[in-house]
Formats: C-alpha cells, structure tokens, sequence
C-alpha cells in the first residue's frame, strides 16, 4: 500500500520492482514500529480506564493520586477509554498492532484476559502476584478468574455484588411494603406500585443490565452447579432448565419492568428512584455510590436486598489491572502502580469514592457504609459457602458471551416467544460452535 507514494516504484509484475517494493515497505514499516515504540517508552506511562464521571471517575483518581504519591519516580497518567469493557477491547486491538498499549489496563476477569494472553500480548504478573502475596490477600473465587493457566495476568481492585435490589424506603414506606422474599413477592410488590402510580422496576437500555437481571433467574432454576455447567459449555442452551429460567425472568421482572426502560442510562433510572418515579432499581453496587453522590443517603432513604433466589450467593463483576509487554521502564511503572493498587491502603483510596467493595480481604471493613458494610458481608458469607459466582458474561468465550448480552436485551423488551425461540436456537449454534473451537474453559 506504500508504493503509491514510493517515488520510482515499479509495477506489480515486475520482480525486481517487487523485491525493492518489498524492501523499501520493510524498511518503512520498522520505522513506524522503531518510532512507535521509542514514542512509548519517552512518553507518559498510561493508564487506560472507561471511568468517566462520577464516583467512577472519582475512584480511579483517587487511587492514581495514591499510587504516585507512592512512586514519585514511577509517575502514570490515566487516560479515558470512552464505553465499557467492549471498546477498551477494540481499542487495545487497535493498539497492540500499532505497537502502542498503554503501561496498563483497566481489564475485566477471565475471557476478557485469555483473549490476549493467547495472543502473547500481555506481561505474566506471577512475580508481582508473589510480592503482593495474591494467593492469601484474594479470595480463591477471585484469584481464579484472574488467572489463565495457573498464571495471573490481571491484579484485582474492583469488585461489584450485581445480584441485590435496590428500592426507595419512602415509597415502600408509603405503600405498606417489606422487601419481598421470592418471586411471588415480588410480582406482588411491583403490581402494588403499579397500581398506586410508581414505576416498579428499573432497568436500562444495553447488553449488560437486562443480561445480570436475568442471572438470578438463572441460578433459582438450574442452580450454581448449572450457571458454571453453562460457563463450561456442557448446559446447552436449548435444555428445559435454560427455557424455564427464561420462562421465569419474562414472568416475573420483565413484566415488572418500567415504560421505556430501554432508553435510559443506568443513572436516568438511578435518577428515577430518587426522584420517586420508580421503586426498585437491580444494578450493581456501584449505584449505591451514585445514590450517595445525589443526596439519597443509604439506609435512611434507600436499601437493598438480594434478588429472589440468591440468598446467600454473591454474583459479581470484578475489574482488574492488565499490563501489556513492553520496554523495561514501562513495565516497572506499571508494576509498581499495580502493588500499590493492590494494598489495603490502595484498594480503600477507590472503594470508598466508588462504592464498590475492595477485593483484598485484608482491607479494614470500616471503610464501608452500612449498605457497604452488607455487601461486605454477603461476599464473605457467600465465600464460606462456596457460593460465589463471577459475572457469566466473562465466563463465556467472548462471541458466546456478547451475543448472550444482545440477545436478553432483545427478549427483555419484547419477550415473545417467537424472540425466545431466535434467542435459544442463536446462542445454541453459537454454543455448538464454540465447542467444536475448543473455545469453552472450566473456570
């Protein structure tokens, strides 16, 4: 493609043109990557993160703040990846051919990881992982999603419970509710609400949120053992569990859901249970930080309850730390950033401004708000039992997974049995597929 602008390029059928064609773009090509990588290793050694706003944004700058006050001469810079874990992967695509990933990551757990481990982009953290002594400060359920053949190749620093409830204490106040226990309750709490003209439940439009909603679901009816039998690819998605748990998520959420939930944000819908327009809101915990940021103070205006049929289980989404290979001094910035934000001090200075629970166990357990302080111990209670589950998004090979996102959004807003029947014969030949690939893990 070089020899248009190469003065004196000679025409494809020639051999001698080709060879000097063939030089002069090697010899271009090296230059680009030689600058590209001298560009690297003088300039400012970043942080890639998608925590744009609120108590995201000020978490991530809480913790960079920490770590270079740490490493004075070991200085990084956070850059913005503006999207979520899918353009952070379309970007860094974009970046390892052109020889510029950044000195580390913001990264979620094991496809997410595996994706370019396999591909010998990213630097094996075993050494680091030994001096931040990973195995005792990380929950086994953590450190296996981190690791890709017994070797970690992210660090843990953000950890979100997705499987609660949050709702408006006024308005159950107001309508004589209690945090309902089972599915029946709920559909009577949301036709309750409905009737004295509140919005039940929330939701919002993308691949994600309709996608965690329907894991309880999904673990009420074929369990733990059958959510990583999925993961796994040896529960197929054509089985009568996986149709029963749709059948359940349509008769029960879904039918609670608000008007037009599929075009707001996560935080319009936040923003609609302050404002009093809707009762319930299941998300992550991280909006109980963006609850806090608006005035709704936890407990006394808003709290929380598991979602029907995982009590005592602690479903998350975790992120971590990725560091790509690259020059030396890059990579010493970019280890001494991740033991910091690997420290007990490090993981408070995020978890607090974000709202998210610090996956070291050593953190002190002070640091939380008493909803904090619940899902703190959900976690541990639920680590006894053996009874935490990783997001299953990440569990699944990565078309696997992105397409099972797509596909519950589609049911959830309209769910027809004519979508029901596309989302299961889609995601079983995708499944199928996968398999033959060898693509699935046992995580």
């Amino acid at each position: 493609m070089f020899t248009e602008y190469m003065p004196g390029a000679s025409t494809p059928g020639s051999t001698e043109g080709r060879t000097m064609s063939n030089s002069k773009w090697i010899g271009v090509a090296l230059c680009v990557l030689a600058s590209a990588s001298a560009a690297r290793a003088d300039g400012p050694k970043e942080l890639w993160h998608y925590y744009a706003a609120g108590s995201e944004k000020a978490g991530i700058e809480a913790l960079i703040a920490f770590a270079n006050k740490q490493n004075p001469d070991s200085q990084i810079v956070g850059r913005v990846i503006p999207g979520n874990a899918v353009e952070m992967r379309r970007q860094l695509q974009t970046a390892f051919m052109g020889n510029t990933p950044p000195a580390a990551y913001q990264s979620s757990m094991a496809f997410e990881l595996k994706t370019f481990v396999d591909s010998g982009k990213l630097h094996d953290l075993s050494e680091t992982w030994a001096k931040i002594k990973g195995d005792e400060i990380f929950p086994e359920a953590v450190q296996r999603v981190v690791k890709i053949d017994g070797k970690p190749y992210g660090i843990p620093y953000d950890l979100s419970l997705i499987n609660n409830i949050f709702y408006s204490k006024a308005i159950f106040e107001k309508a004589g509710l209690e945090p309902p226990k089972d599915y029946d309750g709920l559909v009577a709490a949301c036709d309750k609400l409905r009737a004295a003209g509140v919005e039940p439940l929330g939701n919002a439009g993308g691949p994600f949120w309709s996608l965690y909603n329907f894991y309880a679901p999904l673990v009420s009816t074929v369990g733990t053992e059958g959510y990583y039998k999925i993961a796994s690819g040896e529960l197929g998605f054509d089985t009568p569990d996986f149709r029963k748990a749709l059948d359940l998520y349509r008769s029960t959420m879904v039918k609670c859901y608000a008007k037009n939930w599929s075009g707001k944000t996560w935080t319009q819908t936040a923003d609609d249970v302050v404002n009093g327009n809707t009762g319930m809101f299941m998300m992550g915990a991280w909006a109980a930080a963006y609850f806090k940021q608006a005035g709704f103070a936890p407990v006394e205006k808003f709290d929380v309850f598991p979602a029907p049929g995982t009590e005592g289980k602690a479903i998350f989404q975790m992120d971590a730390f990725a560091v790509p290979e690259g020059p030396a001094d890059t990579l010493e910035t970019a280890e001494r950033f991740v033991i910091s934000a690997a420290s007990a001090e490090g993981q408070a200075a995020f978890a607090v401004p974000k709202g998210s629970l610090a996956p070291n166990v050593t953190v002190d357990p002070s640091i939380y708000d008493a909803v904090g302080a619940k899902f703190a111990k959900q976690l541990a209670d639920a680590s006894k039992a053996n009874a935490v589950l990783p997001n299953l998004f990440f569990l699944l090979p990565t078309k696997v997974g992105t397409e099972l996102g797509v596909q519950l959004e589609k049911f959830a807003i309209d769910p027809s049995d004519a979508n029901e029947s596309e989302l299961i014969s889609t995601l079983e030949s995708l499944r199928q597929e996968a398999q033959a690939e060898g693509a699935y893990l046992k995580w």
